[in-house]
Formats: structure tokens, C-alpha cells, sequence
């Protein structure tokens, strides 16, 4: 049996056929119409995005082709290693995944080529990504989204606590599926690359109605008695110092706005990049950190200094914290 074969009969496996009393109940219970256009990409609401298999804008933000990735494939696979915790044996498909990683002694950024082979097969490249160190988050998981390859997959979870949701891509993703179970807690090491950035723009804005303006009102008029609402000054907002991320159209991908707590530099594969410490949403116990990579191509001659307040898109990664430094 072939890599494709092998893959496609656990794709078949995970999606076997329900007995047909279910089947029966589901579609008594289907709206009468419906709106979904064939061959469309499907909006999943726990992502809050489509999904979209594809790696090309990655290698982009790095090398700006995403076809440079190619000239250090034999690099990676030379002198890469795989250790024997990022590997992991299908048992029903007999099947072996190992994830090399280059350069081993990376202290932020690798380059990882994940491999894959059926019993008896030869090994064959499935995928190649970044490896990315980031901070620790206390998650919980929400769900999980497999590939078509059937190794590769993304993750929704939230802060526990109810705090902010967030996805992200999984390196480890074919080893530790099992793990990313609906309602499970787990500590993620969080990561993004940047797809841009920039230094963000000072703004303020106005609030001009609303509850907040009603409680300022009220607290205004009552330290104030005989005032009217004509002398009241509505409430000016900053957005130095904020904190937003927000979905984009394809999981793991983000808008961001956020202040740099510190930077360090850093490179892979020959390319230069900042490594910057970032809350991306949040306060306190209901916060999302991590690190933020921004490859210096990007930044046209701007050098990242802690407390600027930065802008741009980012595809988030995590990864179960005891999966670096080993």
C-alpha cells in the first residue's frame, strides 16, 4: 500500500459511515432547503474561519517566494534530526511520522520537514513548516481540524476561565491529535510569524453613546447638579497599549494590534528576524501571549523597540509546552 493510499483509507476511517437508524434521524431532521454552495469552502464557527491547506504565504513572509523553501529541502533532511519524542507509529496503518527539525540547536525558530512512511515503504515529504518557541497558555480545547493528508491539522481552544479563543496551527498535530480532544485542558506553547507589521498609528475615538457614555453621564451630572448633558465631555478612548487580535477569512491566520514587551533578534534558514514578546489579547489571567516572529524583510528599515505599539496579520502556531528544547 502507497503514502496516498495509506492516507486516504484513514481518512475513510475517520469518517466511516453511520448506522443507519442515525442517518435516518439527521436527515428527518434537515432543514428543508438548503443555502451551502457545492465545492465552496465551508465557514467552521468554532474556527471562526474557513479552512484553507497550505503553507505557501508562510514560506512567503519569510523568503518572499515561497518557492525558496525548495533550495533547503536537502539541507533539512541532511542535517536535520528527529528525536524520539516527535515520532509516532499508526498502529491500525502501520504507518511512521517523524518530524526532522533544523537547525537542532535552534533557540527560537527551526525548520521543521515532516516525513512519513507505511511499513515496508519508502519515506516520503509530506510537509515543511516552521517550528516556532513561544510562551506557555493554560487552554482549553474547543476543536480540532485534520488535514486532508490525515497527519496535519489546527486547533481551536479559548483561555481557560472564559478568556479570549484563539486557533492555531499544530507541528506536532500527528502525534498529539488524541490530545486535543473537545473540553480538554492542556498547556499551549503559543507562536505566530508575522505576515506583516508595522508600527501602529496613535488613534483616539470618541464615545458618544452607549452604556459606557450613560454611566459616564451619570457619574458627570451627579457630581456636577445643575450641569446638563450639553456641558458633558464624552469619553476619549486610546488605543495605545491595546491588545486586539481578530480572525481573518482562513483558520490561524489573525489581525493584530498589540505593545512589544521585548525584543531579540534571531534566524532560520538564513533569514534575519525579530523575535518579539507580545500579549496578543487579554489581561491577567484572561491573556494570550507569545512570540511573535517578524522576518526584518518585512519591515522596511522600522527596528521593533519594547513598548512600540504594533499592527499587521500573523498565523498563529502552538504546540504542547514539553515539545521544545528536548
Amino acid at each position: 500500500m502507497g503514502l496516498r493510499d495509506l492516507f486516504a483509507q484513514r481518512r475513510k476511517e475517520k469518517s466511516a459511515p453511520e448506522p443507519e437508524e442515525e442517518k435516518e434521524k439527521k436527515e428527518d431532521s434537515r432543514p428543508e432547503e438548503s443555502t451551502e454552495v457545492s465545492g465552496a469552502p465551508a465557514f467552521d464557527e468554532a474556527f471562526m474561519a474557513e479552512h484553507f491547506e497550505g503553507l505557501g504565504e508562510v514560506w512567503e513572509s519569510l523568503f518572499g517566494q515561497a518557492a525558496l523553501i525548495r533550495e533547503h529541502l536537502t539541507t533539512i533532511a541532511r542535517d536535520g534530526v528527529c528525536h524520539d519524542y516527535c515520532s509516532v507509529h499508526f498502529q491500525s496503518a502501520e504507518l511512521t511520522a517523524s518530524l526532522l527539525q533544523y537547525p537542532d540547536n535552534g533557540k527560537d525558530i527551526r525548520a521543521g520537514m515532516l516525513l512519513a512512511s507505511p511499513s515496508g515503504e519508502k519515506t516520503a515529504l509530506v510537509s515543511c513548516f516552521p517550528v516556532m518557541e513561544g510562551l506557555p497558555n493554560p487552554l482549553r480545547i474547543r476543536k480540532s481540524h485534520t488535514w486532508s493528508n490525515g497527519l496535519e491539522g489546527v486547533v481551536a481552544a479559548e483561555r481557560v476561565h472564559d478568556g479570549p479563543p484563539v486557533t492555531f496551527f499544530a507541528p506536532f498535530f500527528f502525534r498529539d491529535e488524541p490530545r486535543f480532544e473537545p473540553e480538554s485542558e492542556v498547556m499551549v506553547s503559543l507562536a505566530a510569524l508575522a505576515f506583516t507589521c508595522r508600527r501602529a498609528a496613535m488613534r483616539t475615538f470618541t464615545v458618544e453613546e452607549g452604556p459606557w457614555y450613560e454611566e459616564e453621564l451619570q457619574r458627570f451630572l451627579e457630581k456636577n447638579p445643575g450641569k446638563s448633558e450639553a456641558e458633558f465631555s464624552a469619553p476619549v478612548v486610546s488605543m495605545q497599549g491595546a491588545r486586539i487580535l481578530m480572525p481573518q477569512r482562513y483558520a490561524c491566520e489573525w489581525q493584530y494590534r498589540c505593545p512589544v514587551l521585548d525584543v531579540a533578534r534571531t534566524e532560520v534558514l538564513g533569514q534575519p528576524l525579530y523575535k518579539l514578546h507580545v500579549i496578543f489579547v487579554g489581561v491577567d489571567e484572561d491573556s494570550l501571549s507569545g512570540c511573535l516572529y517578524v522576518p526584518e524583510r518585512l519591515l522596511d528599515g522600522y527596528i521593533p523597540q519594547a513598548g512600540d505599539d504594533i499592527e499587521g496579520t500573523l498565523w498563529m502556531t502552538g504546540m504542547l509546552c514539553e515539545d521544545w528544547g528536548k
